[in-house]
């Protein structure tokens, strides 16, 4: 159930997509609320959105409203609130980015709710490539996003099998990554979530919010994130460097873990990963088990 609150926050969203800046009685007579709770609520907005309110205005800083980008070669489009980008993308065109500040019906893997509060980055990609750049998108795009904290945030991020990104063992983006085929090619939807300056309702989960104490603008990751995905198919080219760079940010590696698949619940190390995302799993007396990502439903680091 979405909250009433939620409801006039997005409907300010909704006004501050188009116009960066209003009279704060204008906005509030647009949206039927009284100019007082207006401007409680948008003062509770600052916490997780570059706002500005002051001498009767609230103006919305472009570089944290994604719908100022215009990236090349790529068609953006911003919503305030959708059921989930995933299925939106569904309905786009190839080299579309489909960017929700709200998500009804978010998921991630195996249809596990994925908590879209405000002032996160939700995103779906809808890349159309070959074969082996979608069999190496699992690696890839985890690989992409460790790259994007390191070098531009100077955070330390990894990779916790399959494809979470961890700070401090807590949960920071998560991905999901679905295809179908299309004539010859692949039709890619990459789902990601990034905790940007947005309050994780969970314990394990953390954000560059809580990470930096301060707000960051949001689009400077989203663009980062759209020039990286349009190198994919170059960055496939090189599968043992992918895999290498891969290995070389997966927390899991030689870690004890506890996994739960199809198939029932085993405990062993993580000694390898094959390039197109397998882990291997040696579980005794030399036994190793190859453990399918899509077939797998949680991993625990348990050393």
């Amino acid at each position: 159930m979405i909250s009433e609150e939620t409801i006039i926050k997005l409907l300010i969203i909704d006004k501050l997509i188009h116009r960066q800046e209003y009279v704060l009685r204008e906005l509030a007579w647009e949206i039927g609320v009284q100019p007082d709770l207006l401007e409680r609520i948008a003062d509770d907005m600052s916490k997780n959105y570059l706002l500005n309110i002051e001498k009767g205005k609230i103006i919305w800083n472009p570089a944290d409203n994604p719908s100022t980008l215009k990236p090349w070669g790529w068609l953006l489009i911003h919503k305030p609130l959708l059921g989930s980008t995933q299925e939106a993308a569904k309905g786009a065109s190839p080299w579309s980015v489909i960017v929700a500040e709200y998500m009804l019906a978010g998921r991630g893997r195996h249809g596990k709710k994925w908590y879209s509060n405000l002032g996160g980055l939700w995103a779906t990609f809808k890349i159309l490539t070959n074969a082996q750049t979608a069999s190496m998108a699992p690696i890839i795009i985890p690989i992409i996003l460790v790259r994007i904290f390191r070098k531009s945030y100077d955070v330390e991020a990894s990779i916790k099998w399959p494809n979470d990104i961890i700070i401090d063992n807590k949960k920071i983006a998560g991905i999901l990554i679905e295809g179908e085929a299309f004539r010859d090619q692949i039709l890619l939807y990459v789902g990601i979530g990034v905790n940007i300056n947005n309050d994780p309702p969970l314990p394990d989960t953390i954000s560059l919010k809580n990470i930096l104490n301060k707000l960051t603008p949001r689009n400077r990751f989203l663009s980062l994130l759209i020039g990286w995905m349009s190198r994919m198919e170059k960055l496939s080219l090189e599968p043992e460097k992918i895999r290498e760079n891969y290995m070389e940010y997966l927390e899991t590696l030689n870690r004890k873990v506890l996994v739960k698949t199809l198939q029932g619940e085993l405990i062993g190390k993580a000694v390898d990963v094959r390039d197109t995302g397998e882990l291997i799993v040696e579980v005794g007396r030399g036994e190793k088990k190859v453990l399918d990502p899509t077939l797998t439903f949680e991993l625990r680091h348990i050393d």
